[in-house]
């Protein structure tokens, strides 16, 4: 089916598939109705509560060591412009002076940290410039003496991984994860171990262990999930890069309310051992991938390259230049969620003028329903239920009874866990045919879309319905994590990519989605969007 036959048909609105399809569109307009009047007065009675509630906000940060990125970082250490020690040393002042406002960081390892940056400071030092081991260095370890830090359900040999799970505060990993040690093989330092929501699988980064990840543009704000905390310290100037990952939008989601970038990079790349909780299933193994964030797009190709080894590097051709002169550009303005701010037209804007070309709106009806696409997708028979991750799996506990003790302060689980264990275990939303049907429409779209974009085409779609949202209101519009759990479902790599700041100064951004493989072309619309847009932005920039 060529693209034209594509467009077309998605853009007459497809079929009516059985009697129950027809029913709902049927009563789609109202339920929209419905919906925007809920949502509306959802952020309005938010927006007067908070009101009421001091805004704390994190300032650009004043060295300028922490004003470059790892990419540069490295060059400049190698060429011995900079140490790695006051590299390190000037992160860790960082930390220690933002992070009582954003709570990000759960654990610390500086003094490790500052006696490798030692280490290879004496290295270099001992080396001859002329000599072919120093020569390599750049190819051997090319973020040699740069720190990083990783969310807290990725382990690291001597450090609690906790994954936000009271049970597991005092579990201490004895190995590191594969992509941990690439990144140690490639020079880089570990400093800090960064904040989750329990069992990762909320987009409020919030656990009984460590408390609750603030925005570092707002403190009233959510940081988002699961890769909150380490959003929000790279936002916040005290990381560079870092370790992320992302099952329904937990790199990307983050990176929007924290006006960073970050990939969900093609599946099967980059090797999950090490990552917890562990989930099995051959779609959830497409779902769940380990990506890069960063505040400066330049570093997404290093990250990726080191991420991936060398056999992902040729897998994805990430050496080949992108031509972006050549590149095709199709748009949508989201799902039929209301309050969408749509940055996706800007950046439309910016590649129709920037390379004359016409971008393509499209409209596939099968996107709306990414909701049941990401539950079906979900659903793993013979699978532990949610409230056994909630005790490790070591025991299953009666989520009823954990929300009356929540009630009265006595469970050690946060409320979206247990709402989430309850709806696991009693919440079915589809029979066999249902999910057989869903699963094989999800089959299909994706194909379609991968079709579409093939080798240089990217969708440019809107990250989230509305801004960072206030702390709890997640809890009462659940559902809007579906802007990046589509991606997950369809096995698509995606990038998030920060937009500027709207008029209350919080971060804004747009999604771009590209085929399977098309990695190099994704971090290059990212790079071309920072230069056209500024990419990261302090407040009071």
């Amino acid at each position: 089916m060529g693209m034209e036959n594509i467009v077309e048909q998605w853009n007459r609105g497809g079929r009516l598939y059985d009697m129950l399809v027809a029913i709902m569109k049927t009563l789609k307009p109202l339920f929209v109705i419905i919906l925007r009047i809920y949502c509306s007065l959802v952020c309005h009675l938010f927006t007067i509560i908070y009101h009421f509630l001091s805004r704390e906000v994190i300032s650009a940060p004043q060295n300028k060591l922490l004003t470059i990125s790892a990419t540069q970082a490295a060059e400049k250490i190698r060429s011995r412009e900079i140490t790695s020690f006051d590299l390190v040393e000037a992160y860790i002042k960082r930390i220690k002076e933002v992070n009582g406002t954003i709570n990000a960081v759960v654990q610390m390892n500086f003094k490790e940290a500052l006696i490798k940056a030692q280490e290879i400071d004496d290295m270099l030092e001992s080396l001859d410039t002329n000599s072919e081991k120093f020569k390599s260095l750049a190819i051997r370890k090319p973020l040699l003496g740069v720190p990083f830090t990783l969310k807290d359900s990725i382990e690291a040999d001597g450090l609690y991984c906790t994954i936000g799970i009271s049970c597991r505060k005092k579990s201490v990993s004895s190995k590191d994860a594969i992509v941990v040690q690439r990144m140690k093989d490639a020079g880089a330092i570990l400093l800090a171990v960064t904040n989750v929501p329990e069992v990762c699988m909320w987009w409020e980064s919030i656990n009984v262990i460590y408390g609750r990840t603030r925005n570092p543009y707002d403190s009233r704000r959510i940081s988002g999930g699961s890769s909150g905390g380490e959003a929000a310290l790279i936002s916040a100037a005290g990381s560079v890069i870092g370790i992320g990952s992302d099952i329904a939008g937990s790199i990307r989601m983050p990176c929007y309310f924290n006006g960073v970038f970050g990939l969900k990079p093609t599946s099967g790349v980059i090797p999950l051992e090490g990552h917890l909780p562990y989930l099995n299933g051959y779609r959830i193994e497409k779902m769940l991938l380990i990506g890069p964030i960063c505040r400066y797009a330049e570093d997404l190709s290093i990250l990726l390259k080191v991420f991936a080894g060398h056999e992902g590097i040729n897998l994805l051709r990430l050496d080949t230049p992108c031509n972006m002169k050549k590149i095709r550009v199709f748009y949508m303005e989201g799902l039929k969620i209301p309050l969408v701010q749509e940055m996706s037209d800007e950046a439309v804007r910016y590649f129709e003028i920037k390379y004359d070309l016409c971008a393509t709106r499209i409209d596939p009806p099968l996107v709306h329903y990414a909701l049941e696409f990401f539950l079906t997708s979900m659903d793993v028979t013979d699978a532990p239920k949610f409230a056994m991750h909630m005790t490790d799996l070591k025991a299953n506990i009666n989520c009823f009874f954990e929300l009356f003790k929540w009630l009265v302060g006595k469970s050690v689980h946060t409320l979206p866990a247990i709402v989430t264990g309850i709806m696991d275990e009693h919440f079915t939303p589809f029979n066999e045919e249902q999910k057989q049907k869903l699963r094989s429409q999800r089959d299909r779209l994706s194909r379609e879309v991968e079709e579409l974009l093939s080798d240089n085409g990217i969708l440019l779609f809107p990250s989230f319905p509305t801004e960072a949202p206030y702390h709890h209101q997640p809890l009462f519009t659940p559902l809007n994590f579906a802007y990046t759990a589509l991606w997950n479902t369809l096995a698509l790599p995606a990038v998030q990519c920060p937009m500027g700041l709207n008029n209350h100064d919080i971060p804004l951004g747009v999604q771009a989605i590209g085929a399977p493989g098309s990695d190099s072309l994704l971090i290059a619309v990212a790079q071309d969007l920072e230069k056209g847009f500024g990419g990261w932005k302090p407040i009071n920039s």
